[in-house]
């Protein structure tokens, strides 16, 4: 039996699969984020998830320099130029994909509706399926991708071994909690040897933030200190392609799998054209408050 054309097999999955995006914001206090958001973006694409990074970091501190690629565009090349996402996505290794955002994420509020039109429809026209978003957002009240009504279904918040990194963790969650009403995240525990220590860190921190902060914590795993992870980072490539066997390839394998058994939206209008018309009426919405 022939083969079916690329097309043809897009195309059929398309038609088969109604769900809608699953979307993830990754955050944390230190510089590790966007090594975190590579590994786990190599463990839900090794499981045959199609995945989308939305970074809106400047190019010196983006996934796309943690990977040792440059962005040639960004979003505000598809707002103000007319270029399409496949010319401004970046495409990394292991099966990662990056949208820039940053200078365009900023322009979202100001966008006259023939813009807003012509922005959704080429998202529409995106040349590849998409069913996980990971947001790695800009901090605090900065980010547009964060704001109520666009905000990601679920949060991620990296919290390290030692006192001055939960510290920071919480003070994340807090801030998150005060600025865009968040009530539920997610807690990765990085860089300890054991998920006994991990999950009394997770415990003292999921007991303070429900008593001063009235939201929930929900523990999602650790990732072990791993010399072979370290070598991935300088080697350019998530951790689950450079060294399959790692101790922390599994870490986020099993984290890649929790996320994969999380619902996606199943209602009509929540792809990724949906998505982007929705992340430009908050922005609208928020620069209207302000």
């Amino acid at each position: 039996m022939a083969r079916t054309r690329p097309d043809q097999a897009e195309g059929l999955r398309r038609l088969l699969d109604r769900s809608g995006l699953r979307v993830v914001s990754i955050s944390a206090s230190a510089s590790g984020k966007a090594g975190a958001i590579v590994n786990l973006a190599g463990a839900l694409a090794e499981r045959g998830s199609d995945v989308l990074i939305l970074d809106e970091h400047p190019a010196a501190h983006s996934v796309a320099a943690a990977l040792g690629l440059k962005a040639r565009f960004d979003l505000e090349d598809v707002i103000r130029s007319g270029r399409d996402l496949d010319e401004v996505i970046v495409r990394g290794p292991a099966g990662i994909r990056i949208l820039p955002l940053a200078r365009g994420a900023r322009s979202l509020a100001q966008l006259p509706a023939p813009e807003q039109r012509r922005l959704v429809e080429r998202c529409a026209r995106l040349g590849f399926p998409v069913d996980t978003l990971l947001v790695d957002a800009a901090p605090g009240s900065t980010s547009a991708l964060l704001w109520p009504g666009t905000a990601a279904q679920e949060v991620i918040v990296i919290a390290g071994g030692n006192a001055a990194a939960i510290t920071a963790a919480y003070a994340l969650i807090k801030r998150l909690a005060n600025e865009f009403a968040r009530r539920e995240f997610h807690v990765l525990v990085d860089n300890v040897a054991s998920e006994r220590e991990a999950r009394t860190i997770f415990g003292n921190m999921a007991g303070v933030a429900r008593r001063y902060l009235h939201v929930s914590l929900a523990f999602m795993g650790h990732v072990p200190p791993d010399a072979e992870l370290q070598h991935a980072v300088r080697l350019r490539l998530p951790v689950v392609a450079a060294f399959p066997g790692a101790a922390a390839a599994g870490s986020f394998r099993c984290l890649a799998q929790a996320i994969a058994g999380w619902p996606r939206a199943e209602e009509d209008g929540c792809g990724f054209d949906d998505f982007m018309r929705r992340l430009i009426h908050s922005n609208r919405l928020r620069a209207a408050a302000a």
